[in-house]
């Protein structure tokens, strides 16, 4: 009740964050969401691109509004990015992450992304199989808690192709990554280049379990 009282003075990532913390508990406090929602609610417009992310998967009620305001970033990212490989080398997708400014575009987010970018979501049976080979995974021994007693937040990637090059070959796989440095870490090929995050510079996005896996893959 004490943080509910308050929680007109917290600054606006505050609260974002608090949000997103609090809707991540296998059971959220109601009263707290529900004073939450109304104090997001107050301040939709004042919002920045990442704020507006995180609170559009954890604030139910306002997620539609917040949603629609976090569109106009949403279409600025893609439609920013170059068509060219040379457009890639260059500082053009620089100066679309710093305009945009937001380092993870959350669930609801990044499903409009990939829609904007005519990607469709996943059949149901690639889900299965995917969901099946990562809970494969999350059963067998994380060797970094095992061996270095480290915690971490494990994330894991999972992809599958079936395509047929232009010689007429059949090239069919499927892979599964995860995050952060392990043994037999691979060098990413040439075409493909990780850029620093805006908000959190020092992350190395080239550990992200998506980058790794599209490293496997190429």
């Amino acid at each position: 009740s004490e943080s509910i009282s308050k929680l007109h003075l917290f600054e606006r990532q505050e609260l974002s964050n608090t949000a997103w913390a609090f809707s991540k508990l296998s059971r959220p406090d109601d009263h707290l969401m529900a004073a939450l929602s109304a104090e997001v609610r107050q301040r939709l417009d004042l919002f920045d691109a990442q704020a507006l992310a995180n609170l559009s998967d954890s604030v139910v009620d306002c997620a539609e509004d917040l949603h629609q305001r976090l569109l106009k970033y949403i279409i600025t990212f893609v439609d920013g990015m170059p068509d060219s490989h040379s457009g890639w080398q260059g500082p053009q997708f620089v100066d679309v992450l710093r305009c945009v400014f937001v380092d993870n575009f959350g669930c609801a987010g990044t499903q409009a992304v990939l829609g904007r970018m005519g990607i469709a979501s996943p059949p149901g049976d690639f889900l299965q199989r995917a969901q099946h080979r990562i809970q494969q995974a999350q059963e067998e021994s994380d060797v970094r808690k095992d061996t270095f007693g480290l915690a971490h937040k494990r994330v894991l990637c999972y992809a599958e192709w079936d395509l047929v090059l232009s010689s007429g070959e059949p090239l069919r796989g499927a892979l599964l990554r995860e995050n952060g440095i392990r043994i037999g870490h691979v060098t990413p090929p040439a075409w493909l280049r990780s850029f620093a995050t805006p908000i959190n510079s020092l992350i190395g996005r080239d550990l992200c379990g998506e980058f790794q896996l599209v490293t496997g893959i190429g």
